[in-house]
């Protein structure tokens, strides 16, 4: 008996400090925010086509369940909605472009498709930086968690999300660089001259 009280005890106590690792590091100051960076051997207008084409999108975003371009009226911004897996657990969420500057930026807002009252929602933005063949592709991410219960466990999921967006920028750019590189344009031939 008294084996199993000590059992329990520490079990408990494993739970209370579980709990208390991460209500602490709920109150971090960047709770919810995800930067990644990388650097890709290709232009910016090519990487600008494989961030913001939905075909695309389909090829580098790993454990995609479904992403499909949502009817909007006229003066709305294009939306989609995109559900993926995330260790293991399926993320349903609502993409809207609020800003797309070709082959320099591209902001988008979020948020979870989950009951009213409850989920995640914030803004993402793709940066472009290009320097002749080479970019620079910066992201960062800022989530709001809704429940006392997301945003206790907010830093585990941050956690799992930047894994995933990390692992699928290294897929972007390995497809990217793996794919031939556009052939340079020729220079235009010069009409000779003519002779007097």
């Amino acid at each position: 008996m008294t084996a199993l009280v000590r059992f329990l005890k520490v079990l408990l106590a494993l739970l209370l400090a579980s709990v208390a690792v991460l209500w602490f590091a709920a109150r971090r100051g960047n709770r919810g925010s995800i930067e990644r960076e990388i650097t890709i051997a290709r232009p910016a207008p090519v990487i600008f086509r494989w961030i913001s084409s939905e075909e695309q999108l389909r090829r580098w975003i790993s454990d995609l369940v479904e992403l499909r371009k949502e009817e909007a009226a006229p003066p709305r911004n294009a939306s989609y909605r995109l559900v993926e897996r995330i260790a293991g657990h399926t993320v349903a969420m609502r993409l809207e472009v609020l800003r797309a500057v070709p082959n320099q930026e591209l902001g988008l807002q979020f948020a979870s498709l989950d009951v009213a009252g409850s989920g995640f929602s914030g803004a993402a933005q793709f940066k472009l930086f290009g320097d002749g063949e080479y970019t620079r592709l910066v992201l960062t991410s800022h989530a709001e968690f809704r429940t006392l219960s997301d945003r206790i466990a907010e830093p585990l999921l941050t956690l799992l999300s930047d894994r995933k967006m990390k692992d699928d920028l290294a897929r972007l750019k390995l497809l990217l660089e793996a794919e031939p590189a556009a052939p340079a344009p020729r220079p235009a031939a010069r009409a000779p001259k003519a002779v007097r």
